[in-house]
């Protein structure tokens, strides 16, 4: 796959509040949730209308770097799945039919989209837009036209109910279990088809990312307090027997005073990659290579994300890995050598400009999502 060839696709607009978790629903279907805890699924088109020329902007001069231009109309929405009251953290999806998604609501919600949605509703796509347009008249910008969207909405077809917001969620390989992690310090391990626990066991402060092995016999959770300039303050990582409950090796050490925000195993299971979150300083939001057998790193991925990473995940070919964080940039990166491949997006500078919050890729590694903090769900074409 020529990752030189990249292209952005789409960008979907939905500005009601920051787009915090996507996922492909097999190749054409995405999904992404907000902090509002809407969830909303969009059908990618086969036949895409190209994107319309933007209207000139009349207060720039025009001589800043150009920001990369979809090459297609964005299709609206075409379901709203319904039953979250907060932030949604986490989606992931199995057998190309279930979208499951986590969030501070205590809850982890099952989708069937193979069943037909129920009844319509309206949303308005850029209502935000719109509305700070409204607030800032002095500013001389006439407000948006409306993007008005129909869906159909949907209820979950199935809800496991826990005690504290869930901030980790993650499937294996095989899409057979699930597990979660909330700020309890509460770890736990669900047969994905039926919902029901396998297994569970306590960590140190909020357990915040959470990955399962290939072989399902060993997970690695991250632990945190998210306390800034309090005594109190903890980070930690381990990897842990997931069949016993019991700690197999401590990485703490090997990540001292480090956030980590993400975790994956490869597809093979002999390598983990984690990368570093919270709010790191400058460009260290890095991704960390670790050997799964003895918890040792085994390489460290440059430049980081500036002000800390947020997401990353393994491409199917089993060559690459792909990250994304505060500084608005997706990175593509060699996996035998380290070396960064490709960068898609533009850096914004500062952890507040539009940071990307998760990645998604679909199934055959051919397409690439990205919710973004500004409202957007991103799709590029990675190649063919």
């Amino acid at each position: 796959m020529n990752f030189d060839q990249a292209k952005l696709l789409w960008s979907l607009p939905w500005d009601a509040d920051w787009v915090s978790a996507v996922s492909f629903i097999g190749p054409r279907r995405v999904a992404a949730g907000n902090h509002l805890g809407e969830i909303l699924v969009w059908e990618l088109p086969e036949n895409p209308e190209p994107a319309p020329e933007p209207p000139a902007d009349k207060n720039k001069s025009g001589s800043g770097e150009k920001s990369e231009r979809p090459l297609h109309a964005a299709p609206p929405p075409a379901r709203q799945l319904v039953g979250h009251t907060n932030v949604i953290n986490r989606c992931v999806c199995a057998e190309d039919r279930w979208l499951i998604s986590a969030s501070h609501d205590h809850t982890v919600c099952y989708w069937d989209l193979n069943v037909a949605p129920g009844a319509s509703a309206k949303l308005t796509l850029n209502a935000r837009a719109i509305e700070d347009a409204q607030r800032n008249k002095s500013s001389g910008r006439k407000p948006p036209a409306p993007l008005e969207a129909e869906v159909r909405t949907q209820p979950a077809a199935k809800t496991i109910e826990g005690k504290e917001w869930i901030n980790g969620l993650s499937l294996s390989h095989d899409r057979a279990t699930l597990i979660t992690g909330d700020d309890a310090g509460q770890v736990t391990l669900f047969d994905r088809a039926a919902g029901t626990e396998l297994k569970r066991w306590q960590v140190k402060g909020w357990a915040y990312a959470v990955a399962l092995s290939p072989d399902r016999k060993q997970a690695f959770v991250s632990e945190r307090y998210p306390l800034v300039f309090d005594s109190g303050r903890h980070t930690g990582a381990k990897l842990w027997d997931a069949t016993a409950g019991t700690v197999q090796h401590d990485l703490s050490k090997e990540f001292k005073d480090m956030q980590l925000a993400a975790a994956a195993y490869s597809a093979d299971g002999s390598v983990l990659a984690v990368g570093r979150g919270g709010e790191a300083d400058g460009p260290n939001g890095k991704v960390f290579l670790v050997d799964p057998a003895t918890g040792k790193k085994q390489r460290e991925f440059s430049p980081g994300h500036l002000n800390g990473l947020t997401d990353l995940c393994f491409h199917p070919d089993g060559k690459h890995l792909l990250s994304a964080g505060r500084d608005t940039v997706v990175r593509i990166w060699s996996l035998a050598d380290g070396k960064l491949v490709k960068e898609l997006g533009k850096p914004r500078g500062g952890q507040f400009k539009d940071w990307i919050h998760a990645l998604s890729l679909s199934s055959d590694g051919t397409r690439l999502a990205a919710a973004d903090m500004a409202g957007y769900v991103h799709i590029w074409q990675l190649g063919s």
